[in-house]
Parts: C-alpha cells; structure tokens; sequence
C-alpha cells in the first residue's frame, strides 16, 4: 500500500512539474493567426514581420511569419510580458498581445478593415475602438500655430475631457492591460504633448526657453514598468527627454551636451525605473550609431544606474562589439567607396546617371542612425542587391552622420554596392532633386536616366519594388 502511495505521489510529482511547465511556457509565448485578403491593387504579401521591443537591449526582434496564397498565416512569438508589437506586410497594425494569447485576425492588405478573434481578441477591439474614439487628436488639430502658453492651456482643457474618457472606458473595460494602457496614456499625455510640440513646433525653441512650459518635465509622473506596453506617451518621455535636457547646456559642443544630460538624468528622483529607460536609450542609441565616446566618457555613471539589472551586461557587450569593428571594419567584394568627382553638389544625380551606363539605378538614401534604414539592411538589402546585381545599379547615399560610423555601418551588414558619404551641404541640394523628406528613402531611375519614384514605400522588403526593378529592366514600364 505505501509503495503504491509512493508510485501515485511520484507521478502527481510529475504531472505536476509537467503543468508546471506548461504553465511556465504559456506564460513565455503567444500564438498568433489570421487571414489577409487582397484590396484594390494590393496583393496578399508573402510575410508578415513581427516587431517585438526587447527591454533588455532596447531594440526590437523581428520575427518573419510566412503567408499562404489563401491569406493565411500563423505564428508563436516569444511573449513573456503584455507587450505592443506591430505587425507588417506592405502595411500594418499594432495591436496588445499577452502571455498565453491565442489572437486570430481577419484583415484586408491594406490593415485598414481589422477584426480580432480568440484569446485576446476582445482586447484589441476594445483597444481599436478605445484609439477610434479618443479626442485628444481631433480637438488638438489648429491650422494656426499656437504660442506656448497657448498650447499649454489647450492641453490644460484637453487633459480634463480626455480623463473623462478614460473613465467611462475603463467603466466598461477591466482587463488589466487595458487599465495599464489607459493610465500610463493619461499621466504623460500633457508632458508627452509638450515634448513632441518643443522637438516638432516652430515655437519649439521659445518653449524650451518658457520655465512655466517646461515645468511639466521637471514634476513627472512616476513610470511603471507596466507602462512600456504603451509605445505612445509614456515612449515619447523615456525615448526623447534627454534631448530637452541637452537644451540646458552652456555651449553648443558634444561635451557640453553630454554633461547637462547627465547633470539631469542624476538628479531624476523617485522615478528610478525612467532613469533606466532614458539612459538606457542614450547609450544604446549611442553605440547602434557607431559611437563609443558617451559610454566612455559617462561609464561610472551608466555602472551606476544599470548596477544589478541584465541591462549593464547587455551595454558592455554592445560596446565591445562596436569597439571591435570600429578597429577592424571589414567590406564585402563588392563595396565601393566613392567621391564625386564634381565639386557641385547639384550634379551628383547626373554623375550617378552616367557611371551606370544605361543599367537602372536604385538609390538607398539612408543614415547611420536611421532604425528603418538598419532593418532593412539585415536581410532585404543583401537579397535584392543579389538578384539584381547584374542589372541593377546600387548606389547608397549616406546623410546626416558622423563619418566616423560610416565605414563600420556598411561593415556591419556587408551592404554591397556604390557608397558615397555626404556633409550636410553636399545634401541639401538632393533633399530637393528627389524629394528626400526623411530617412530611408528610396530613389528609382530607369535606363533614360528619368527618376520614376522616390519614396519610402519602394524599400527593398517591399514585393512591388521587385516588380518595378523587373519591369524597368525588361522595358516594360
């Protein structure tokens, strides 16, 4: 009899461990499925790619999810928190997605018509109607540009209306990542707003200079780590305060910069977990651009603040490999550094026409510290450059970076093709040739030498740009 207790408690031991860690691994995924259907002119694409952000490195993985002919697709992402991510085809969606999800979405090509199924389902339609409804965009519209003391008071009024808002959602929605989501948009969404007018305002520079408009930064909210779901307001403060800081600097030098940043981000109190965040895309900024001299010059600092967290790991090994091949920059075969040989920088179009020799040219207009550019780089690039190589012309256009990250760019994911690095007015002329309004953009120049688009649509993932390359080549189009 006791040897059979001890044969029935050993399995129960078993089954146990075994729920155990079935619970742990449906705690660390999520399943995701749907059906895409074509609209107008746009086809069903053949992937999908995931973004998921990686609190530990800053960045986001991105995990490619193939889609049948019928539309169909499905996928497990390695979810271990509530977490945003995006989803991409030729367009896309965001969407909330938790451990243990099971979310089917129905959608067209263009992601405009978007039903949710399964589990988790019900919060993305509550989420989709949550964003469908929210004034704050509408009654912030104004086709006048409006002073900072206006603007803080417009948000003042905004703020009491949106609340409202709040409140009688989340009257009707419990689940926690919706509460999680609708307060942390609540508390920054008046410094969020402010930040975003500050960077993006032509009254940018009187407000920063406004001690009453920037009071706000001064008296945060606290961040919850709960809040990094939201890729909006609470985003907006952790990704871009340390450049309204940067303002407080005496002189217009790096050093300088630098130091007012750190003078701020150390005095930052009871808001440890935003210390983290902010510093922590600094630094990882900082070296994903090639740059090593932040991380140098402020390792004590970065010690400090990262003590004890997987963070401090993560920023040491990313500095060592930006170290590495900063000192050892290694190219592929087929990479090209070049000068124009015009001194004007209004013909370097036409210089780039004729050294193709009637091939079709496409232009990767990027910079070092451009994300797109980089996604695009690690796998897209390689692939497009190998099959058109021998009729397409590659031609890169570097802008608005330090030329010491340059060269290790390339190296870093073996771009191959015609390079040129330009200065700042060596560019501006081009911004204008081929209405360059950002970066990535993307220039297509048939064999007359005629630009036929320029835009970021045209990347190298994107199917349509294969048909078009395709099509210039045979003549066709």
């Amino acid at each position: 009899m006791k040897k059979s207790l001890f044969i029935v408690l050993i399995i129960a031991s078993f089954l146990a461990c075994g729920d155990k860690q079935d619970n742990e691994s449906i705690r660390k995924e999520a399943q995701i499925s749907g059906k895409i259907t074509a609209v107008d002119s746009i086809d069903i694409p053949e992937k999908l790619v995931t973004y998921l952000y990686n609190e530990t490195k800053a960045d986001y993985d991105q995990i490619e999810i193939e889609v049948g002919k019928d539309g169909a697709f499905t996928s497990t992402l390695p979810v271990d928190r509530s977490m945003s991510i995006s989803i991409y085809g030729d367009y896309g969606v965001q969407l909330l997605i938790s451990p243990g999800d099971s979310i089917h979405i129905a959608t067209d090509a263009r992601f405009e018509k978007v039903a949710y199924d399964g589990k988790g389902g019900d919060v993305n339609t509550a989420l989709t109607a949550y964003k469908d409804n929210n004034p704050t965009e509408k009654l912030l519209e104004s086709e006048e540009v409006l002073s900072p003391q206006d603007y803080a008071l417009l948000l003042d009024s905004i703020s009491i209306e949106v609340q409202s808002y709040n409140k009688d959602f989340l009257a009707n929605h419990d689940q926690q990542v919706l509460q999680d989501y609708v307060m942390s948009e609540e508390a920054f969404l008046i410094p969020a707003k402010k930040l975003a007018y500050a960077l993006y305002s032509p009254q940018g520079a009187v407000a920063l200079n406004d001690s009453t408009f920037t009071n706000s930064f001064n008296n945060l909210p606290e961040y919850k780590k709960e809040y990094d779901l939201n890729t909006n307001n609470p985003a907006m403060i952790a990704n871009y305060l340390g450049y309204v800081w940067e303002v407080d600097a005496l002189e217009n030098t790096t050093d300088s910069r630098e130091k007012a940043f750190m003078n701020c981000l150390m005095s930052l109190e009871n808001n440890d977990y935003l210390k983290k965040k902010i510093l922590q895309s600094k630094v990882m900024n900082k070296l994903e651009d090639n740059n090593v001299s932040f991380y140098e010059n402020h390792k004590d600092e970065v010690d400090l603040v990262f003590n004890n967290t997987p963070i401090l790991a993560t920023v040491s090994q990313k500095y060592d490999e930006v170290k590495k091949l900063l000192n050892n920059p290694e190219l592929p075969v087929d990479t090209e550094l070049l000068t124009f040989k015009s001194e004007d920088a209004t013909q370097f179009i036409d210089e780039i026409i004729e050294n193709a020799d009637g091939k079709v040219i496409y232009i990767d207009n990027w910079a070092t510290w451009c994300g797109p550019c980089k996604s695009e780089f690690k796998n897209a690039s390689p692939a497009l450059h190998e099959k058109f190589k021998d009729d397409v012309e590659f031609v890169y256009l570097c802008h608005q970076s330090k030329e010491a990250g340059y060269v290790p760019s390339i190296s870093k994911f073996k771009i191959a093709g015609k390079h040129y690095f330009l200065t700042e007015d060596q560019s501006r002329p081009i911004f204008k040739q081929i209405n360059l309004e950002g970066f990535p953009t993307y220039t297509i120049i048939n064999k007359n030498g005629d630009i036929v688009l320029s835009d970021y649509i045209h990347r190298p993932s994107y199917a349509k740009t294969t048909e078009i390359l395709t099509g210039l080549i045979n003549e066709e189009i």
